[in-house]
């Protein structure tokens, strides 16, 4: 379902390591690894799925504040690379982590152009 677009924005920003939409329930929806995680590899050795829940988790919970907008874009650095996570929708988040030689603003240009493609195929 989200496969073309994930490789979509690989193809513009090959720094992407995993990409995937996660729900603020913690289920994650599609995700895709562009490098598979290489065992004792310092930040690709992450649990990616639980991961995921744990940060829609946070997510919701700032969501429940009174100064939260609904829009958000967070970003952790972790051992060398980036996770990233940009809002879709109120209840839909996509989750990419990077290396940190990525271009920011080039991703942020691609995940606007395809924004909308994501929240449609939700």
């Amino acid at each position: 379902m989200f496969e073309e677009i994930f490789n979509r924005f690989y193809e513009k920003n090959r720094e992407i390591k995993i990409i995937g939409v996660w729900g603020k329930d913690g289920i994650v929806l599609e995700k895709k690894y562009f490098r598979e995680p290489d065992v004792g590899e310092p930040g690709l050795d992450i649990d990616v799925e639980f991961s995921g829940a744990e940060l829609a988790d946070i997510i919701s919970k700032l969501d429940q504040t009174k100064t939260s907008s609904g829009t958000y874009f967070l970003k952790l650095n972790y051992n060398n690379y980036l996770l990233m996570l940009f809002s879709l929708t109120n209840d839909y988040f996509l989750m990419i982590l990077t290396g940190v030689d990525i271009i920011e603003g080039r991703l942020k240009f691609y995940l606007n152009l395809y924004k909308e493609q994501l929240i449609a195929a939700l």
